[in-house]
């Protein structure tokens, strides 16, 4: 099996050139139409140089045996002119040379066989083979004058007496003369049905192809409304939580942007690679903006009271996080949107939640909080010390830095508290 793979791969080489030297890269160049025409090309034109070859041997060694040494040497120059053109053909030089070289030997070839007497055996075959082979090899243009140029030489060997070795009757040279005319009227008629064909295939697949990129671009604008539509929402939506909470003007549009500057430093460090290479970080971004939603379920009188809250009003502003993941599971049932909810959920439930299981409204700890989540939790504290509260004054950058650091390890996450301090003079900036 493996012999008959290996003979098999050694013909692919031979007759394309080295185009191709195995079965994948034959398959390669198969389509739903079979070879494309360049690698027939090859075939053929190294099919007439190599069935040339061997023909032409065998009549040299069978003319050194008559005696008939003109028609050796004859023999041999078109012998060497068809392994020169094989050679070629397996440079890197455009398929149309060695072609030329092939059609040439070819037509001679022909021509010899005429020469000697052949018109109605090998020669009658031949020449009614050579223009389908020039049409298909060199093209139209070309195909019609190499079969010209025959024709007009096999007319002076049929009718001019003396040209060649045998005289041929009349009648037997207007047959041929009009049946090679023939052949190559049915020829070009078929070259040129399979280009006119061959262009509407072209046309078509270019019509398909505007079609698809037309569509691609209709999908892509309708894709950047759709986000831009979605931004808007959660924009809105965010926008009205803080509208019905006095104390927290500007809160989600800073954590958003603090948000981006830590991501980045995580990606940067590659710090939890294999949770943060899972991030579509744009989308996590947009939905931190949800991470208080749940606030629109809270009594305006808890939301917008000027002083600190008391023990049972705080209890009940804890429940915004439950509230908020109910308002995003009821959107994902209704909508099925995924991954942007799954991150607004998480940035909604477990941004309160610390790294020591004090936080609410499920007292998880360490790695059990959602890396998002913890993520949240140092941005939320971190505003909300640097702004202004009725029963407080904002802290200095520098304070609220102080206060992150010391919670490492107790309320926040050691790790991202790390990450956050190294990059706290970003944040600093981000306020401007």
């Amino acid at each position: 099996m493996k012999k008959i793979n290996k003979f098999k791969t050694l013909l692919l080489n031979i007759f394309t050139s080295g185009k191709i030297s195995s079965k994948q890269q034959a398959q390669k160049n198969l389509n739903g139409q079979g070879m494309s025409d360049y690698i027939i090309k090859y075939i053929l034109m190294n099919f007439v140089h190599i069935f040339g070859s061997i023909v032409l041997i065998i009549f040299i060694i069978q003319n050194i045996i008559k005696g008939s040494y003109f028609d050796a040497v004859a023999c041999s120059f078109m012998a060497l002119i068809a392994i020169i053109g094989f050679s070629i053909s397996r440079t890197k030089v455009v398929h149309v040379i060695p072609a030329n070289i092939s059609m040439i030997s070819f037509g001679l070839f022909c021509i010899m066989l005429i020469w000697n007497g052949d018109a109605q055996g090998a020669g009658f075959l031949f020449i009614f083979i050579y223009p389908l082979l020039t049409v298909i090899l060199l093209g139209m243009a070309k195909g019609i004058i190499y079969s010209v140029v025959l024709f007009l030489i096999v007319c002076i060997e049929f009718f001019v007496p003396g040209v060649s070795r045998f005289n041929y009757h009349p009648d037997t040279s207007l047959r041929m003369a009009a049946v090679y005319i023939l052949v190559l009227s049915i020829t070009l008629v078929f070259e040129r049905s399979r280009k006119n064909k061959d262009k509407e295939i072209e046309k078509q697949k270019d019509e398909l192809l505007n079609y698809n990129n037309n569509l691609e671009q209709m999908v892509q604008e309708k894709t950047r409304t759709i986000i831009v539509l979605k931004n808007a929402v959660m924009e809105t939506i965010a926008d009205l939580v803080e509208r019905r909470d006095n104390t927290t003007g500007g809160h989600i549009l800073r954590t958003s942007n603090y948000m981006r500057i830590i991501i980045e430093a995580i990606i940067k460090e590659k710090l939890y690679h294999e949770q943060t290479a899972l991030w579509n970080i744009e989308q996590m971004i947009l939905s931190s903006q949800l991470h208080d939603v749940g606030k629109i379920g809270i009594d305006d009188i808890i939301l917008q009271k000027p002083g600190k809250l008391s023990d049972v009003e705080f209890e009940t502003m804890k429940r915004h996080t439950l509230l908020g993941g109910d308002i995003i599971k009821e959107i994902q049932q209704k909508t099925g949107e995924s991954e942007f909810l799954d991150y607004a959920f998480i940035f909604a439930v477990y941004h309160h939640e610390k790294w020591n299981g004090t936080g609410y409204p499920y007292n998880i700890s360490n790695e059990k909080i959602p890396l998002p989540a913890r993520l949240m939790a140092i941005i939320d504290v971190y505003d909300a010390l640097l702004s202004a509260r009725p029963y407080k004054k904002p802290f200095l950058h520098e304070e609220a830095i102080k206060i992150i650091s010391d919670g490492k390890g107790s309320s926040f996450d050691p790790l991202l508290t790390e990450l956050f301090l190294s990059v706290a003079h970003q944040l600093k900036g981000a306020l401007k």
